[in-house]
């Protein structure tokens, strides 16, 4: 499984501005935690679902590419919803990109940046740099299922919600290459709720702004 961020629970007041019809996200002792924004609606529409499936081509950045012995996989079928299949790929490479820092000992890492904005990279910063005081790396496989999404309001952000199984996924260190190995625990399985934002840009990129990791995520054992 990862290494433990110390990061504290934070308010995302500028996640209002995206206006999402729902949000994700609650409160929670022991989570890494950054808010989604609050609702803005008194209807809440039922997420839809990317069926789980052996996987599809994502767009992930070449820039981001791991070490042989780490592997990022995602899990599913592309949704057929256009907003929903471009902010599912890039909450895909906001994912890798903290795993590709992590390996870069960087936290600075341009695919990092490229790829996170506001508390998802103030988030994922902290949990590099934690990696690098400690002198940890990863190795195995970080394992992504379930996406489920919602649309904002006024367009232009999708909520993206993910199951993650860490079973296979182990600290190593860096100098010597010792590697931890963990045993089965329900910390292995996490949700991550992640508020893509679509940048007004000519490739339509879209960058993760707000992220909540949960460890013990029971609903997410396969």
């Amino acid at each position: 499984m990862r290494v433990r961020t110390a990061a504290t629970a934070t308010a995302l007041a500028a996640a209002a501005a995206l206006t999402l019809t729902a949000c994700g996200g609650g409160s929670g002792s022991g989570d890494d935690k950054i808010s989604a924004a609050p609702s803005t609606s008194a209807a809440t529409p039922a997420p839809s679902t990317a069926p789980s499936g052996n996987g599809t081509a994502l767009k992930i950045d070449p820039a981001l590419a791991l070490p042989a012995d780490l592997k990022a996989q995602f899990s599913w079928t592309a949704p057929k919803n256009a907003d929903e299949a471009a902010a599912l790929s890039g909450a895909a490479n906001f994912i890798q990109a903290i795993d590709h820092a992590v390996v870069q000992q960087n936290k600075s890492d341009p695919g990092l940046i490229g790829y996170a904005a506001d508390d998802a990279l103030a988030y994922a910063q902290n949990y590099v740099q934690q990696n690098v005081d400690q002198k940890l790396t990863m190795t195995g496989t970080d394992r992504y299922y379930g996406p489920t999404f919602t649309l904002g309001s006024g367009g232009g952000s999708v909520e993206v919600k993910l199951c993650n199984d860490q079973s296979k996924l182990y600290s190593k260190e860096v100098v010597g290459g010792k590697v931890h190995v963990t045993g089965a625990s329900d910390r292995n399985y996490v949700s991550w709720d992640i508020v893509m934002v679509k940048l007004p840009t000519a490739q339509a990129v879209w960058q993760a702004h707000a992220v909540t990791v949960k460890e013990k995520a029971l609903q997410c054992k396969q």
